[in-house]
C-alpha cells in the first residue's frame, strides 16, 4: 500500500512540474524586455514571430550591432519619441544582432546597421528602412507603408 501511495505521489509531482514547464514556456513566448529608452522588445526573433501570428500583427525587426552609435540614436531619439512609440504599439518589435549568424540568416541580406525590416508574421518582407531617421521622417515613412 505504501508503494502505491508513493507511486501516486511521484506521478502527481511529475504532472505538476510538467505543467509548470508549460507555463514557463508560455511566459517566455510573450516575454518583453524594455530597454533603457522604454522600447518594448521581444526577447528573440522566434518569440516575436510566434506572438505576431497569435495576435495577427506585423513585426519590425531592427538589426543592430554593439557599439553602433546610429543604432543608439535611432532608439533614443526616434523610436522612443512619444508619437513614434504610440504608432509602434501596433507592431511586434524585436532586435537582431548583425554579428549573430543564427539571427542574421533569418533576415534579408544587409550590410549596414541600423536597418529596420517590416515583416509579416510569416517572415515575409514588406519593406525595409536603412539608416537613421528623425521622428517626423519616421512617422511619414510609417504613413506611406501603412496605406
Amino acid at each position: 500500500m505504501k508503494n502505491i501511495k508513493l507511486a501516486i505521489a511521484f506521478m502527481a509531482l511529475f504532472i505538476f512540474t510538467a505543467c509548470l514547464d508549460d507555463e514557463v514556456k508560455k511566459e517566455k513566448l510573450t516575454e518583453v524586455k524594455k530597454d533603457k529608452y522604454g522600447i518594448p522588445w521581444e526577447i528573440d526573433l522566434e518569440s516575436a514571430f510566434s506572438k505576431a501570428k497569435r495576435e495577427n500583427r506585423e513585426v519590425i525587426v531592427m538589426a543592430v550591432s554593439k557599439g553602433c552609435s546610429w543604432c543608439r540614436k535611432m532608439k533614443s531619439g526616434t523610436l522612443s519619441n512619444p508619437k513614434v512609440a504610440k504608432r509602434l504599439q501596433k507592431y511586434i518589435l524585436v532586435q537582431a544582432d548583425r554579428e549573430t549568424p543564427e539571427e542574421r540568416k533569418q533576415l534579408p541580406p544587409f550590410k549596414h546597421v541600423p536597418v529596420l525590416f517590416f515583416m509579416t508574421s510569416n517572415k515575409e518582407l514588406i519593406d525595409n528602412m536603412r539608416g537613421y531617421y528623425l521622428p517626423e521622417d519616421f512617422l511619414d515613412y510609417l504613413n506611406e507603408i501603412e496605406e
